[in-house]
């Protein structure tokens, strides 16, 4: 996460420095882009503990024995968790790069377990269910 938050921020710096404008608008937008990436770093993720049953608990928000609700997905890439119990639905989006291959194998398999909903196929281009 800190190095896709830096190479934004440093795309944005590169394209004010290509900016065809007066230095001064250059500088302005430059230390602009500098300011928000450091004061509006992104939170860590907060940890996810994994119960054998498929419940959920996230310690550092002090929610346990969360289940996995009806909009759970997921796919070679990518796993939405939607997790109930607590006051609100939380989703829990998480990327293959993330974690390490053999967690990332193991989660997968365990929500194939639980018989947990698979992404639709769109191999043949039509557009799959509603996954809101």
């Amino acid at each position: 996460m800190r190095a896709w938050w830096l190479a934004l921020h440093g795309v944005v710096v590169a394209a004010f420095a290509l900016l065809g404008a007066p230095w001064l608008v250059k500088c302005l937008g430059l230390l602009a882009a500098l300011a928000h990436a450091v004061a509006f770093r992104p939170r860590p993720t907060p940890r996810l503990v994994w119960r054998g049953d498929g419940r959920v608990a996230l310690p550092e928000l002090g929610l346990e024995s969360l289940r996995l609700g009806p909009r759970t997905r997921h796919c070679g890439l990518w796993i939405r968790l939607d997790l109930r119990g607590a006051a609100r639905p939380l989703d829990i989006l998480l990327l293959v790069d993330q974690l390490d291959p053999v967690l990332w194998r193991t989660l997968r398999a365990n929500l194939n377990r639980l018989n947990v909903g698979v992404a639709p196929d769109d191999s043949n281009g039509d557009p799959g269910g509603d996954l809101r």
